[in-house]
């Protein structure tokens, strides 16, 4: 008997009661000493050996306490007794294991997806990554999701398995992001004249590289225009691509302007051939255009 517990409170179920008490003061107890005592320290000595990987802090403290909550319910059936319940039948433990397996299936294989994801040197939160239709900045990296800001300022919550079993593409992995933009000028225009103004245009902004050196290069003959292709570099810790391209962009407009050269002209075709107009024989006249090629 527990004297801390009156018998008449509880009645015939008394010894249950004290044995569920127990077991939740177990769980209560231990939880909260793994969270106070054993999680904070141990992420910030993973913080601290991994100091470039800002992912991996945040994740081990997610998993950890998990880990800590499986450790009290272990303490809280073994404090209140209740081992036996699992223990004693062989057929209800294989029973529970497979409910569980089959019912958690989904949440299992995030949850390891989430550890090979954290595991990767080159999967960080902070990074910007691309997979099938969709991209964005890694903000999170869960037990279940990793949670993703578009660069319209959508947030997206992408499974692990989604994204532990695509390709993922990180186009500001490097030091340095190339950034392309194509153009066509009408054909008679002075190409090179041209081509001087998108170089000046790439140079003129500070965030662009100096090493490599900005490029103007032919692509191709359009239906109406030369084609051609200027590259130049950026540090995307530093320089949003989006922002320098935008700003690339109205400068090669305003000096093409300024110069009277046409960016991408409109496509001509020429058509030849007449048009008639016939009177319909029909109860009902009418006039129907045809026009003759």
């Amino acid at each position: 008997m527990a004297p801390w517990i009156p018998v008449e409170w509880f009645g015939p179920y008394h010894d249950l009661a004290v044995r569920v008490l127990t077991a939740a003061a177990a769980f209560l107890f231990v939880y909260l000493a793994g969270r106070l005592l054993a999680v904070p320290p141990l992420v910030r000595l993973v913080r601290v050996r991994n100091p470039e990987n800002s992912t991996l802090p945040v994740a081990f403290g997610q998993y950890i306490r998990v880990v800590v909550a499986l450790v009290a319910v272990a303490a809280a059936l073994s404090a209140g007794g209740f081992n036996g319940l699992l223990g004693g039948s062989a057929l209800l433990l294989a029973a529970t294991t497979l409910a569980v397996g089959v019912a958690g299936q989904e949440v299992i294989g995030n949850l390891v997806s989430g550890v090979f994801l954290v595991l990767d040197p080159d999967f960080n939160v902070g990074d910007y990554v691309e997979w099938e239709s969709h991209a964005g900045t890694v903000e999170e990296v869960d037990i279940r999701v990793t949670r993703v800001r578009t660069a319209a300022g959508e947030s997206l919550t992408v499974p692990n398995t989604e994204l532990a079993a695509t390709t993922l593409r990180r186009p500001f992995a490097g030091e340095r992001y190339r950034i392309t933009e194509t153009l066509g000028v009408p054909y008679g225009s002075d190409v090179e004249r041209a081509a001087d103004l998108l170089q000046a245009a790439a140079e003129a902004d500070d965030r662009v590289l100096a090493e490599p050196a900005p490029t103007v290069d032919g692509s191709g003959f359009g239906s109406t225009s030369h084609d051609l292709s200027v590259r130049f570099w950026i540090d995307p810790s530093t320089a949003s691509p989006a922002d320098v391209r935008t700003a690339f962009q109205q400068r090669v407009d305003e000096r093409f302007e300024a110069a009277g050269l046409t960016i991408n002209p409109a496509s001509q075709h020429q058509l030849s051939g007449h048009v008639t107009v016939e009177r319909d024989e029909s109860p009902d006249p009418s006039l129907v255009t045809r026009l003759v090629r």
